[in-house]
């Protein structure tokens, strides 16, 4: 593996391959850090609830699987939880920021009806696996989201959703 620095005799030199990947890094952030979606093999969405999905697209979709309820935030979002019937997951709550836009999905899967980590991407690809949790960071041109799935033997009684895009300045 080759250094970023060379040694000259006026002193270190960054090579410029290592310079535009600290360029990069340093304007782009988390996203430069994520994997490319197309390469991850990652659900993007918990029920149809994806990130950056509506208040009204979000309503529209859990409608059919149960009923829900909420408040809106100080920060102008609203917070809802739902509770399902007839899917493997129980609970789902989310969260929308003052453009009324998702930023967080968690839903609890019903005892006995775990999900395998598999089945929410490639395993090789997340940034974290281990027998009690994953964690996936999803590069998209939206800015990103990272999917954490968490539980016992390698099965997920929790999945969150969480947007990698920082908040505008109010």
């Amino acid at each position: 593996m080759r250094s970023c620095f060379q040694t000259r005799k006026a002193g270190l030199r960054m090579r410029p391959a290592c310079l535009w990947s600290l360029v990069i890094l340093l304007v782009l952030g988390p996203a430069a850090l994520a994997q490319k979606s197309k390469d991850a093999r990652v659900i993007n969405s918990i029920l149809g609830v994806s990130i950056g999905n509506t208040l009204e697209e979000t309503r529209a979709k859990l409608t059919p699987l149960g009923t829900g309820g909420g408040r809106d935030t100080r920060d102008g979002g609203r917070k809802e939880a739902w509770t399902l019937k007839d899917t493997d997951y129980a609970t789902l709550a989310f969260k929308t920021d003052r453009k009324v836009k998702v930023v967080w999905v968690s839903a609890f899967a019903r005892p006995g009806k775990e999900v395998p980590f598999s089945r929410f991407g490639d395993l090789s690809k997340a940034a974290r696996a281990a027998d009690s949790q994953v964690i996936w960071n999803v590069g998209t041109p939206q800015g990103g989201y990272r999917l954490v799935a968490k539980g016992a033997n390698g099965k997920a009684s929790v999945v969150y959703l969480l947007s990698l895009t920082l908040p505008e300045m109010q």
